[in-house]
C-alpha cells in the first residue's frame, strides 16, 4: 500500500501539473486568433508556427515518462506556455504585430526547455514533426488559393479603375483648356481696367494734394490768431486766480488754527476727565483685587482641609480594605490547600479499596487452590507431582500477588489518613487563630508553613508500620509465614499421597 501511495506521489505531480491546462488553454487561443479578418502571411506564419510547436510540445510530454521526469521544466515550460497565451490574446485584442514576435519568442524558450524532459525516442516523434509540417502546408496553400483569388478581384477592378482613370483624364484636359482660355480672356481684361483705374486714381490723388495744402495754410493762419487770444486771457484768468487763492488760503490758515487751538483745548479737558477717571477705577480695581485674594486663600485653606481630611478617610478605608482582602486571600489559600489535600486523601482512598478488593480476590484464589491441594483425588505419582507442582508456583504466585495488593492497600491507607489529617488541621488553622494577634497569626502560619511545607518524606511525619510486605517470591520463602505455608503444603501432601 505505500508503494501504491509513492507511486501516485510521482505520477500525480507530473499528470497533475498546471502546464497541461496551459496546454489546453493555448490551442483555442490560437484557433481564435487565426480566425481574424485581415491576416497577412507574416501573422498566419507566426500562429502556425506556434501551433507547431504546441502538438509537438504537446506529443513530446505526452510521451514522458512520470517517473522518470523531472517537474522544473514543466514549471519553465508553464511560465512560457502562459505567457504564449496572454500574447495571443492580445493580439486577437488590438492586433498589434508585436505580440506575434514575442509569442514566438516564447515558443523558442519552450523549445529548448523540451529537451529537459526525458522521453524515448520513437517514430512518434517523426510523425509528429510531419503532421505538423503537412498541416503547415495545407493552411499556407488555403491561405495562399485565398490571396490569388484576392489579387485576381483587385486586377479586375484595377482595370476598371485604369478606363476609368484614362476617361477622367480626357475630360480633365478638355476642362484644362476651357480654363485657360477664360483665364487669358479675364487676364486681358485686368489689364485694361486696372490702367484706367491708375490714370483715374493719379488725377484725384493731384488733386487732393492742392486742396489740401490750400486748407493746411488757411488752418495754419487761423490756430495762429486763435492760440495768441487764448495765451492773453489765460495770462488774465491765471492772475485772478491767484489773487483769489492768496486771499482764501490766508482765512483757511485762520480757521485751522482756531480749529486747533479749540481742540487742543476740549483734548486736554478730556484727559484731566479720563485720568481722574482712570485713578478711580484703578482704585476700584486695587479693592476688588485685594477682597478676590483674601477670598481665594479662604476658599484654598478650606478646600485644603477638606482635601486632608477625605484624603485621611479614603486612606483609612484602603487600609481596612487592605486588611479584609488579606484575611480573603488567607482564607481562599487555606481552601485551596485545603481541596488539594483532600483531592489526594480521597484518591488514595479509592487506590486503597482497589488493593484491598485485589487483595481479597487473591486470597480467596489462594484458598481455592489449598482446598484443591487438600483433596487431591488419587491419581498416579507422575501426574500427582506434576499437577502438585503447578498447584504450588500458582499459589505462591497469587501469595506474592495478594501480599503485594496489601502492601500497597496500606501504603494508600497511611497516604489517605496523612493527607486527611493535613487538610483537618488547615481547615481548623483559621478559626483557631482567628482570636490572637495579628503579629501572632503570622508568626504562627510561618512556622507551620516550614513544618508542613517542602519537608522531604524522610524529615516529616513517620508513621510507624510494623507489617511485613513481600513483594518477591524470595522475600516470601524467606518470610516466616512463607516457611510455615510450605510446611503446611508438605504436610498436605504427605497426607493426601496416594500409597
Amino acid at each position: 500500500m505505500l508503494r501504491e501511495e509513492r507511486m501516485g506521489q510521482w505520477n500525480d505531480r507530473i499528470r497533475s501539473h498546471a502546464v497541461w491546462e496551459a496546454l489546453k488553454a493555448l490551442g483555442p487561443a490560437i484557433d481564435q486568433a487565426s480566425a481574424k479578418e485581415g491576416l497577412d502571411a507574416s501573422a498566419i506564419d507566426s500562429l502556425e508556427r506556434l501551433r507547431a510547436v504546441l502538438d509537438f510540445c504537446g506529443k513530446r510530454l505526452a510521451a514522458a515518462d512520470p517517473f522518470l521526469s523531472d517537474p522544473r521544466p514543466l514549471d519553465r515550460i508553464h511560465g512560457f506556455l502562459k505567457s504564449a497565451v496572454a500574447e495571443v490574446q492580445a493580439y486577437v485584442t488590438d492586433s498589434n504585430v508585436a505580440h506575434l514576435t514575442t509569442m514566438n519568442a516564447q515558443a523558442d524558450e519552450i523549445l529548448s526547455n523540451l529537451p529537459a524532459v526525458l522521453a524515448p525516442t520513437s517514430n512518434d516523434d517523426v510523425t509528429a514533426i510531419g503532421e505538423s509540417v503537412s498541416a503547415y502546408r495545407a493552411a499556407l496553400e488555403k491561405h495562399l488559393a485565398e490571396a490569388l483569388a484576392s489579387v485576381q478581384a483587385l486586377k479586375v477592378k484595377a482595370e476598371a479603375n485604369s478606363v476609368s482613370l484614362t476617361a477622367l483624364a480626357a475630360d480633365i484636359a478638355v476642362e484644362k483648356q476651357k480654363v485657360a482660355t477664360i483665364t487669358a480672356g479675364f487676364q486681358t481684361q485686368f489689364t485694361a481696367d486696372q490702367a484706367a483705374r491708375a490714370a483715374e486714381y493719379t488725377t484725384a490723388q493731384t488733386a487732393h494734394q492742392t486742396n489740401y495744402t490750400a486748407k493746411a495754410s488757411e488752418y495754419q493762419t487761423s490756430f495762429s490768431a486763435t492760440q495768441t487770444e487764448r495765451q492773453e486771457k489765460y495770462a488774465a484768468i491765471t492772475a485772478e486766480n491767484q489773487a483769489q487763492f492768496t486771499t482764501a488760503q490766508q482765512a483757511r490758515a485762520k480757521e485751522h488754527a482756531d480749529a486747533h487751538q479749540e481742540r487742543r483745548d476740549k483734548m486736554a479737558a478730556l484727559l484731566a476727565d479720563y485720568t481722574k477717571t482712570l485713578d478711580e477705577q484703578t482704585a476700584l480695581f486695587v479693592e476688588a483685587r485685594d477682597k478676590a485674594e483674601k477670598r481665594t486663600e479662604e476658599q484654598l485653606t478650606a478646600l485644603k482641609t477638606e482635601y486632608e481630611q477625605s484624603a485621611k478617610n479614603i486612606l483609612e478605608a484602603i487600609v481596612a480594605r487592605k486588611v479584609e482582602v488579606e484575611k480573603l486571600v488567607g482564607v481562599i489559600g487555606n481552601l485551596g490547600v485545603t481541596s488539594g489535600y483532600l483531592k489526594v486523601a480521597n484518591h488514595a482512598r479509592w487506590a486503597m479499596y482497589i488493593w484491598q478488593g485485589l487483595t481479597v480476590i487473591s486470597l480467596g484464589a489462594l484458598i481455592y487452590f489449598a482446598y484443591l491441594i487438600a483433596f487431591i483425588p488419587h491419581v498416579p505419582d507422575t501426574e500427582f507431582l506434576q499437577g502438585l507442582a503447578s498447584r504450588v508456583f500458582l499459589s505462591i504466585t497469587i501469595g506474592v500477588f495478594a501480599a503485594y495488593s496489601a502492601s500497597q492497600g496500606n501504603k494508600a491507607l497511611l497516604s489517605e489518613r496523612k493527607n486527611r489529617k493535613l487538610a483537618l488541621e488547615l481547615e481548623a488553622l483559621g478559626p483557631y487563630i482567628a482570636p490572637l494577634p495579628t503579629a501572632m497569626q503570622d508568626k504562627f502560619r510561618a512556622d507551620l508553613g516550614e513544618r508542613s511545607f517542602g519537608v522531604p518524606d524522610g524529615e516529616g511525619q513517620k508513621v510507624a508500620d510494623n507489617s511485613p510486605s513481600p513483594v518477591t517470591v524470595l522475600d516470601l520463602l524467606k518470610s516466616k509465614e512463607g516457611r510455615d505455608l510450605i510446611a503446611d503444603l508438605v504436610k498436605v501432601v504427605q497426607v493426601a499421597k496416594p500409597s
